[in-house]
C-alpha cells in the first residue's frame, strides 16, 4: 500500500521524517549510509534539503572526520570515512557486549565460514564466486553469490570482533576519578 501524500505532494513518511529531524540529521543519515561516493546534489535530494544546505552540512561532517571527499567527473563526492565507520562499529560492539559475548559471536562466525568452506570446497568468497561458472543452475549460482557476499560481511564482522576482543580492557577502561 502506498503512503499517502501531504500538501507538498511528498509522501507522508517524508513529511514525518522532516518534522522529526533536522536537516543536518537527515544529511548525516543519508551520507553515512552511502555505499558509493555521491555528490552534494544527490545527497541533498535524498535528505530533502537544499544543495547549499547539504554542502554546508557535508563539509562539517568532513571536518568532524565522519566523511571523506573525492573528486570525480561529476564533481566533489562524499562517502563515509572507513576508519570512522570501523571505530564506531567497534565502539558499539564493546558498549553493548561483554568480552565473553564477543567471543561467542566470533566463534559463531568462524563456524559459518568453516561450513561454507566445507560445503563448497573453497577457501574464500572469491573462490566461491568463481565457482558460479561451473555447470550449476541459475538458482544455485544466485545462492553462491549471496553466500559469498555474506562471507565477506562475516569476515569484516570477525575483524571487528577480533579488534574488540584483543583490546577490550583498553576500550572499556575508565580513567580514575580525581579526589
Amino acid at each position: 500500500m502506498a503512503d499517502s501524500h501531504d500538501g507538498d505532494d511528498q509522501p507522508a513518511y517524508v513529511s514525518r521524517w522532516k518534522e522529526a529531524t533536522t536537516g543536518f540529521d537527515r544529511v548525516r543519515s543519508v551520507a553515512s549510509s552511502l555505499e558509493n561516493p555521491r555528490t552534494a546534489g544527490w545527497i541533498a535530494d535524498e535528505a530533502h534539503v537544499s544543495e547549499p544546505t547539504a554542502r554546508n552540512h557535508l563539509d562539517r561532517l568532513v571536518d568532524l572526520g565522519v566523511l571523506v571527499t573525492d573528486e570525480s567527473p561529476q564533481g566533489k563526492t562524499y562517502y563515509p570515512d572507513p576508519v570512522y565507520t570501523r571505530l564506531t562499529a567497534i565502539q558499539e560492539l564493546v558498549a553493548e557486549n561483554s568480552e565473553a559475548t564477543l567471543s561467542q559471536q566470533a566463534t559463531a562466525i568462524h563456524s559459518d565460514i568453516a561450513t561454507w568452506k566445507a560445503e563448497y570446497d573453497v577457501e574464500s568468497p572469491r573462490s566461491l564466486r568463481a565457482s558460479v561458472t561451473n555447470e550449476i543452475s541459475v538458482a544455485e549460482a544466485q545462492k553462491r553469490l549471496r553466500i559469498a557476499a555474506d562471507w565477506e560481511s562475516a569476515q569484516y564482522q570477525l575483524s571487528l570482533l577480533r579488534d574488540a576482543i584483543d583490546h577490550y580492557e583498553t576500550y572499556t577502561a575508565r580513567p580514575p576519578t580525581s579526589a
